[in-house]
């Protein structure tokens, strides 16, 4: 009797014990999905922080870039802003030259106009074009004050040359009421002399009388070797003239 209890336990027990492996397996796989999961959760979590980490570090090495290049900016604004101040200095002690020096421009060009209204009438119309060419150049705004200024210098500087030099040249003049075309010999600011082509008649300028006098017969050869010598075709030599001078007002 027991015998045959055993033999109808048995396959129960089979039977169970094929029914617990079939649900275990299940479990099994999904757990090890699971874990699965969970283990590609972790990397792409620890991947995220790594990248987050790189993105924290570039960050903080731009931010120590912008705050030294934003301390340079300063320091570079800060100097400039002192240069800023050292021109506007200059500018305004340029603006103060600048204001004194256009009454001392307009004082010279004056000065320089009535020295040649005064003066013996060489290269008369030269002269005084050069004057007008000066008074027009220093009413231009255009013209820089450096450029007027050098102008001026310029003028007087051939103003200056005329006091220093044996000058022969044709010119149109008046002389003893008619006009005529002659040849003038200017002896620095001393002699300022006239003679026709063919040497024939001669004239000084007086500088007391302001106004041309005739010269006697006396004069034409030795003013005829001061042409030459003028001209560069005569022997240099000691000149004897008659001047235009106060001094020898007395001479005709």
């Amino acid at each position: 009797m027991n015998k045959l209890w055993c033999l109808a336990l048995l396959p129960l027990s089979i039977s169970l014990s094929v029914s617990a492996d079939e649900l275990v397996k299940p479990a099994l796989k999904a757990s090890i999905a699971a874990g699965q999961a969970s283990q590609q959760r972790v990397e792409k979590a620890a991947d995220a922080a790594l990248a987050a980490r790189q993105e924290l570090q570039s960050a903080e090495l731009q931010l120590r870039d912008l705050e030294a290049y934003n301390s340079y900016m300063h320091a570079l604004v800060a100097d400039q802003r002192k240069e800023l101040a050292r021109l506007n200095t200059q500018l305004g002690a340029v603006e103060e030259t600048r204001q004194g020096l256009i009454p001392l421009m307009l004082q010279m060009q004056s000065d320089l106009a009535a020295l040649v209204a005064d003066d013996i009438p060489l290269r008369i119309d030269e002269r005084l074009s050069r004057i007008q060419g000066l008074k027009a150049t220093l009413a231009r705004s255009d013209v820089s004050e450096a450029e007027k200024f050098r102008q001026l210098l310029q003028a007087y500087q051939i103003e200056a040359e005329y006091g220093n030099r044996l000058d022969a040249y044709m010119a149109e003049l008046t002389l003893d009421g008619a006009p005529r075309r002659v040849e003038v010999l200017a002896v620095g600011r001393v002699a300022l002399l006239a003679m026709t082509a063919d040497h024939s008649l001669a004239w000084r300028w007086s500088a007391q009388q302001k106004a041309w006098l005739a010269l006697d017969e006396r004069w034409l050869s030795p003013l005829g070797d001061a042409f030459a010598m003028a001209k560069d075709k005569g022997i240099p030599q000691l000149l004897q003239l008659p001047l235009s001078v106060a001094l020898q007002e007395t001479q005709s």
